[in-house]
This record gives structure tokens, sequence and C-alpha cells, in this order.
């Protein structure tokens, strides 16, 4: 290692949705942040994502992740305004809509009790007869008389947005508010020196006030001192684009993993798989052919469809499924934003409020106990 150089203030290790969220709000908040990226800023496995934000209730919402989910969903649209006001650019979030459909027993008694779940939690959903999907939303007719549909259910306030220009956005709105974005700076190690955290990168030590940790499927490559060497794992999920003449729908259809995304343009998101390869990169043709069935099922005349794109990405999975979110224990100003897995773009804004609050002294408006770090190496505790 060669000399150590020393910087003020915030480093946020990890240019994705998360990292830029976190750095927007601070910056928004008067501290002078600096993002690091190994790779491109606003590129890697957030510009890969579907842009699917489901359903959520903050209100009344019990579970961990429910409220970090209502948090979000609460925060997105107010974000999304700032966000265009601040950039002259459409952020792109929209309220769509989501359509959930089964075609096995299995897939209809996991929507029923979803369904009742969100009954629970006070979100709007209802059961459609067939015949009224057939009405509804014309572009499911064919599905809907065929012999494998036998239930769908209608939930409106699923919004979608497109994670590019979502990206694009918040990256311009970080240059606005004079974050430093350096990329192609690799990160190799952590530490704490009398408080105070450094970070080796690109073969140098540099110090800050306070670091947050946001490097997804790569954060146990640097945190093997830190005890999180194991603590994430890349999966990696392929995504097809597909693009028709005229507009088919604007709706959400999901059916259990795997998703249309309709674009008001003609575009069509058809997504997804979970494959444990490591760090393997790209697609495979056996996936995307079989990405291109299942929309063709679902839509017959996407057999027609111009295959516009396809692509990867890495999501970061931790082993309980739930994110870390908070301070690395042992250490005083070390903190982690990682392991959203499928949904880092829609718990994006309330992982950035939950930083910001810890950074700046404040008490976090969810309980964080289930997201903190090690949380598997320590004696498990309630909130107060």
């Amino acid at each position: 290692m060669t000399n150590k150089t020393n910087s003020d203030d915030v480093y946020v290790v990890g240019g994705g949705i998360i990292g830029l969220s976190i750095a927007w709000q601070l910056s928004r908040e008067g501290r002078k942040v600096t993002v690091l990226d190994q790779k491109q800023i606003a590129k890697g496995t957030s510009w890969a994502g579907a842009g699917i934000l489901p359903p959520a209730n903050l209100k009344n919402a019990t579970d961990p992740l429910d409220q970090l989910r209502g948090l979000s969903h609460e925060l997105l649209p107010a974000w999304a305004e700032q966000l265009t006001k601040e950039t002259g650019q459409n952020a792109g979030l929209q309220r769509c809509g989501g359509w959930y459909l089964a075609e096995s027993v299995g897939e209809m008694a996991a929507l029923m009790g979803q369904a009742d779940y969100w009954s629970d939690l006070q979100i709007e959903v209802e059961q459609v007869p067939l015949q009224d999907l057939c009405r509804r939303e014309p572009v499911l007719s064919q599905w809907a008389r065929g012999e494998q549909a036998i239930g769908a259910w209608w939930v409106p306030d699923e919004y979608q947005l497109r994670p590019p220009r979502y990206l694009n956005v918040i990256h311009e709105a970080c240059r606005n508010h004079k974050v430093k974005l350096r990329e192609k700076c690799k990160v190799t190690e952590v530490r704490e020196s009398k408080s105070r955290p450094q970070v080796c990168v690109n073969g140098h030590w540099h110090s800050c006030k306070q670091l947050v940790l946001c490097g997804g499927a790569w954060l146990s490559q640097f945190t093997q001192s830190q005890g999180l060497g194991n603590s994430v794992i890349p999966v990696r999920g392929q995504m097809l684009l597909l693009k028709t003449l005229n507009a088919l729908s604007s709706r959400i259809i999901n059916m259990g993993h795997r998703y249309l995304v309709c674009r008001e343009d003609g575009h069509i998101l058809v997504g997804s798989c979970e494959e444990e390869v490591g760090f393997q990169e790209g697609t495979t043709p056996y996936v995307i052919n079989s990405l291109n069935d299942f929309a063709c099922s679902v839509i017959p005349e996407l057999r027609y469809a111009e295959r516009v794109n396809c692509w990867s990405g890495l999501r970061p999975m931790t082993f309980d499924g739930f994110p870390m979110i908070g301070r690395i224990p042992r250490l005083h100003n070390t903190f982690v934003a990682c392991g959203h897995f499928r949904s880092g773009l829609h718990l994006s804004a309330g992982t950035a409020s939950i930083i910001a609050d810890l950074l700046q002294g404040r008490k976090p408006s969810i309980c964080i106990d289930s997201f903190r770090i090690g949380k598997q190496m320590v004696e498990t505790h309630h909130c107060s």
C-alpha cells in the first residue's frame, strides 16, 4: 500500500441506486459526499433491474421488510417529484397498477394468501373473474380463455419506473449537489483508526469522517477483515426487452417470480430468473428463449415482437433474506447498506432515509433491528 491521503466527511462505496440515493439524501442535508464505484456509476445491477414497485402500506405494516417497503413506497413519489424539479428531467415513476395471474394450484393458493395479507394491510386488491379480465385488459384475453388460466387479481397501487432513466436523474441530481463521483475506484479493504474510517482505493488509503458501504454483490470482497466476508452472495438474473409497433398495455403482469413490465411506448421487459453462478455475468440462450416463451404464452401477440436487447445483473442476496442496514459492530463510523436482493430500487429511498438518520445522529423512523449488521453472530433482541 502506498501513502495515505485524507479526505473529509462521507465516503459512499458503490454507485448503484442505494449508494446514489444515500449520497443525494446526505448532500441535501449539507454533507460533502464522495461516491466510489469500481466500474461505472449508475450502470451496474440497479441499471439492469425491472423497476417494479409492488404495493405497500407503512401505516399498517408490522413485518420489518414490509415497514421498510412501506417507508420507501411512501417516500418515492415525493422523491421523483423533487428529482424532476432539480434536474428538469422526468424521473419516470408511474402508478400503473399490476395484474397477478395464476396458472397452477400452488400459484392460486399463494395469491389468495397474498391477497388476504394485502387486505390486512389495507392495500387495495381485487380478485377479478377471468371473463371480466378479458374486458378490463384485452391484451390478456387469449390467456384468460386458455386452459392454463385459473385466477387473476388486480392491485392498483403498483408502480413502475425505468431504472436507467431514474438512475440518470438521481445521478444528475447528485452532480448538482456537488457530490464527487469517482469511477474505476477498486476498494480492497476498509478499517478504522481512532474512530476514523479508512478505505483502500486502488492501492491508496483514504480517510473520512463517516463511511457507507453499498457494494452490492461485491461487498464481501472488501469486508473480510470486518467479518462480513460471507455476508452477501451474487445471484444472477437475466432480462429480455421486446418491442411492439403499438403499446399493448401499460400494466405490470406478474406470475410467480416472472413478470412482464409493459411500457407506454411499446417496450415490454420480461424477467426473470435466479442463478447462483458466482460473479459470472452475461445471458444464456436457454434462459432468454424461455423468457420469450413465457411472454408469448401470456400475450401471444409477442410472437411478432422485436427482440431489442437482453442483459443480466448480479443481485446481492443475504442468507436470511433481509438487507443489512446499520453500523458495523466494533466500528464507530462505518456503516453498511447492502443485500436488497431483488428490491434495491423499491427500497432505495427508505434505506437512504435510515442511513441519513444514523449518520446525522437521529433515530430512524422505523425499527431496524432485523437489518443490523452481524445479527446472525449475536443474540437476537427486539425493539423496545
